[in-house]
């Protein structure tokens, strides 16, 4: 069966995976859905055999993977980062709101831009720098007694999703720059009264969460911006 074009630019993100089997088992989900942007953080196997052989007819996607040390190299060039967990809970210094595959189907369907889809190891996940690096996090809600699924039928659920998904209004996303200079502001913003607040940390990630799951377009955080550089002239506070 010839594959589908993609739906929209997603680069898949694997972080230190362990098992040949599974990463060919990646390429064909990828291939199957349309998708054949691969890359692998400090992958624990090499590209081999097993991992063709599980391909089947998706080896072309291993044959151009990128393999990188770091995780910021890997998302270079995204405009959005998306985590996965299978363990939802509240962290005392991690704001965690996920959502479900559909519904992030449907959110991520209003913007332009190119995603990474991040996926974490097979026996331990993200850990909490990474979940911290993610401007969304995606849960699959899956049986409470045995919650984690495979990483590559996790990954079929996820791009199942993305590419039937119907929604074709389209806005642009404020790019990272943008959303970064937003989020500068406004911790400069809480810094100016850091004394006075219980936990300016939470509240400087709160807004960094906010600002990763509303999707906010280039025109909504321009006029964001004007109104937060207002007031930070009102408080005399310095240039960024």
């Amino acid at each position: 069966m010839k594959s589908r074009k993609p739906r929209r630019a997603v680069r898949i993100v694997l972080v230190e995976p362990e098992y040949e089997i599974n990463i060919g088992h990646v390429a064909r989900v990828m291939a199957n859905f349309g998708f054949d942007e691969l890359y692998m953080v400090n992958p624990k196997v090499e590209i081999g055999f097993n991992a063709r052989m599980f391909a089947k007819h998706a080896s072309h996607i291993l044959q151009k993977a990128r393999v990188v040390g770091r995780l910021e190299d890997a998302l270079r060039g995204c405009d959005l980062v998306v985590g996965t967990t299978g363990i939802v809970g509240r962290s005392r210094n991690v704001i965690r709101n996920p959502v479900t595959p559909a519904k992030f189907a449907n959110d991520i369907s209003k913007l332009k831009g190119k995603l990474a889809l991040l996926f974490g190891r097979e026996g331990t996940g993200l850990n909490k720098n990474e979940v911290k690096r993610c401007d969304f996090l995606v849960t699959i809600p899956a049986s409470e007694d045995y919650p984690v699924l495979n990483l590559s039928h996790a990954l079929a659920i996820v791009l199942y999703e993305l590419a039937s998904n119907k929604n074709q209004v389209m806005i642009t996303a404020a790019s990272e720059e943008e959303r970064e200079m937003l989020i500068r502001c406004f911790n400069s913003i809480v810094d100016n009264f850091s004394m006075q607040l219980r936990s300016p940390d939470k509240i400087k990630q709160s807004f960094k969460r906010v600002v990763g799951r509303s999707l906010v377009s280039d025109v909504e955080a321009a006029a964001i911006l004007c109104v937060l550089q207002r007031i930070r002239k009102k408080l005399k506070i310095k240039r960024l």
